[in-house]
């Protein structure tokens, strides 16, 4: 369809893009979404709908391929594709923070780190590992823990803590059964506060607008997997961590050749200083850039990514804040392992104004797994805003004793 508007091309219209999609709206655009499933929350939001698998480059490929009308700018929420926003980009002549190769290869958790290395970033110990021998020699070497990951999976699937206790033979199958390329890599874990973080880079200057301490309360009740129940916005940073962290994240950008773009942190601070644990080159999923970081520090951050995607000059002004809100992010867990008869959140939650978005994944009649072992397994999710940290804490506590959870 012809149109006078600037068009948009979305990639995915699931759950997690319908705030995207109704931004991109808000802000005048045609919209043009893709994804696999034609019943997706946001399939009847956007202007045209596509039912293509936008994890399958060759499929998007085609579809680019096949449309004729123009395309002002690309971009996807919380879908890790940079490689298929490059190609896109490439294909339409339309801005991406990098060009293609460089985008599959940030995709790629060694080759990414490597990358960084050589740039100067601050890292963990880490190596790869494509056999039973180099994980039992690198974990002797790193010394416990460690954590082992494929290097090209998200959603915490196949990621592990390696302790003593963890069987390493175990570990090395578990985890390659996730990975696509057949190799892993190895990291050495670090203590301390782990942060994520949202940074807009402007004309090679970094601006993190979004960090969040990650809560891992879980890390023993579902170990060895590695199990994060949402965060806290603001985290208890001090301008010399803050300062650090948008030095790391500069080195990162400088090593991925992004001048403009986003770049979505995983970050520890371990004995005073900032270590990356990963980046990537896209928006954050899980509502961090499209609920929490607003409601923290009442930054547009959607309107400037989509802005950022048109090709347009994003003004700095507009990416300062002023701390508005203490946010935090929580998940509801299976109690055990069955079907799902009941699942209700608090009646109450309609009635008060701290209780932001809240939703389930799963429905009645759906197979809950326990212990879980990776992100997606969680049951659903809720984001509170109140002005204190006690208020916060207050109705985190009261809705887990309200929220309804039966499994039989």
């Amino acid at each position: 369809m012809v149109t006078d508007l600037k068009t948009l091309l979305i990639l995915g219209t699931g759950k997690d893009q319908v705030f995207g999609i109704e931004k991109a709206k808000e802000m005048g655009l045609y919209t043009v979404g893709l994804d696999i499933n034609e019943f997706s929350g946001g399939a009847r939001l956007v202007d045209e709908f596509y039912k293509v698998n936008i994890k399958d480059e060759k499929e998007v490929v085609e579809f680019i391929e096949k449309y004729n009308n123009p395309i002002d700018g690309v971009i996807a929420f919380g879908v890790d594709i940079p490689e298929i926003l490059a190609r896109v980009a490439e294909l339409k002549g339309v801005f991406y923070y990098t060009d293609y190769e460089t985008a599959l290869l940030s995709k790629d958790k060694y080759k990414a780190k490597k990358r960084m290395k050589e740039y100067g970033v601050r890292l963990p110990n880490f190596s790869k590992i494509e056999t039973f021998e180099d994980l039992a020699k690198k974990t002797k070497d790193f010394g416990y823990p460690c954590v082992l990951k494929p290097v090209d999976n998200s959603g915490a699937r196949g990621v592990l803590r390696i302790t003593e206790d963890v069987d390493l033979k175990w570990a090395f199958e578990y985890s390659k059964s996730f990975s696509k390329n057949g190799y892993l890599i190895l990291e050495k874990f670090l203590d301390g506060m782990q942060i994520s973080s949202e940074s807009f880079i402007v004309d090679g200057r970094v601006y993190t607008v979004g960090l969040s301490e990650r809560n891992y309360e879980f890390l023993d009740k579902f170990a060895p997997f590695i199990i994060e129940n949402g965060g806290d916005l603001p985290p208890p940073l001090n301008n010399k961590q803050r300062k650090e962290i948008d030095e790391q994240i500069s080195r990162c950008a400088e090593a991925f050749g992004v001048r403009n773009g986003i770049i979505k942190g995983d970050l520890v601070i371990h004995d005073g200083k900032v270590f990356v644990i990963e980046v990537a080159l896209r928006l954050s999923g899980g509502h961090f850039s499209s609920v929490e970081i607003p409601l923290n520090t009442g930054v547009d951050f959607l309107r400037y990514a989509i802005q950022m995607s048109l090709g347009e000059k994003v003004n700095p002004d507009n990416l300062r804040y002023t701390i508005k809100k203490y946010v935090a992010l929580r998940y509801i867990f299976p109690n055990k392992k069955g079907t799902i008869k009941r699942l209700r959140f608090p009646e109450w939650f309609k009635e008060k104004n701290e209780v932001i978005v809240y939703d389930f994944y799963y429905k009645i009649g759906d197979k809950a797994n326990y212990p879980i072992k990776s992100h997606p397994e969680r049951l659903g999710f809720f984001i509170i805003a109140a002005n204190n940290r006690q208020e916060v804490a207050s109705t985190i506590k009261k809705t887990y004793e309200d929220t309804v959870v039966e499994i039989v």
